[in-house]
């Protein structure tokens, strides 16, 4: 019997009918068959846990990089979503339009609102080196009033990565990485939610699950 027979039959049928081989493989190989289904249970939870502080952190990134590049406008101005003149890159305008073809499938004038609700994390992604001296440099240098001194794009760039690739293993059922990786990633979210808002933070701090599910890894 190879290696590959001893191993399924020390796992149900269903299980790797259920996750498949690859799949379950990776949990097989980080803890062996005895451990393999708890980790794998374990990761859904961690899962569920991180995508719900991601959540409350996309939904605070968002609004913070709307409201300070709305802060910058004068007064009359159409909001910057629907002004083709505001300093976008083409393939993020064209994120934009895909946003508002969209909303307009439920209502004949969108609002800005709406079509923020419609754009993904990474639409946001402002501190990118394309838009330092476009956009950060001008609309969002001062959208963080309380970092210890101004934020380098640079640096916050690689925070939001860490971030963004964390959301999307979780979106797709994928293992959420080594723990001491995940502390590190929601530790970045919490340092960006207590540079834009203290208290709000601290609410995220009093009611996050997060500490306790990473603290129980099998």
């Amino acid at each position: 019997m190879d290696s590959a027979t001893r191993t399924s039959a020390n796992l149900p049928g269903w299980a790797w009918d259920w996750l498949s081989r690859p799949r379950l493989g990776s949990y097989v190989a980080a803890a062996g068959t005895c451990g393999a289904l708890e980790l794998y249970a374990w990761n859904c939870r961690a899962s569920v846990t991180l995508f719900e502080l991601i959540g409350w952190f996309e939904v605070a990134w968002r609004n913070n990089i709307d409201r300070a590049i709305c802060a910058t406008r004068s007064p009359g101005d159409p909001h910057w979503l629907f002004d083709r003149t505001f300093p976008l890159q083409p393939r993020t305008w064209a994120k934009v339009a895909v946003a508002v073809n969209t909303v307009r499938r439920r209502v004949a004038r969108p609002t800005p609102g709406q079509v923020i609700a419609e754009l993904t994390l990474g639409f946001w992604r402002f501190t990118a080196r394309g838009y330092w001296t476009t956009i950060w440099r001008t609309h969002l240098s001062r959208a963080f009033p309380h970092a210890p001194g101004p934020p380098q794009a640079a640096s916050m760039d690689r925070q939001l990565d860490r971030i963004i690739k964390l959301r999307n293993r979780i979106a797709h059922h994928e293992p959420v990485g080594p723990v001491c990786a995940v502390r590190e990633t929601v530790a970045d979210i919490l340092t960006i939610g207590q540079w834009i808002s203290p208290a709000m933070a601290a609410w995220w701090r009093a009611r996050t699950a997060v500490p306790q599910v990473l603290s129980v890894r099998p």
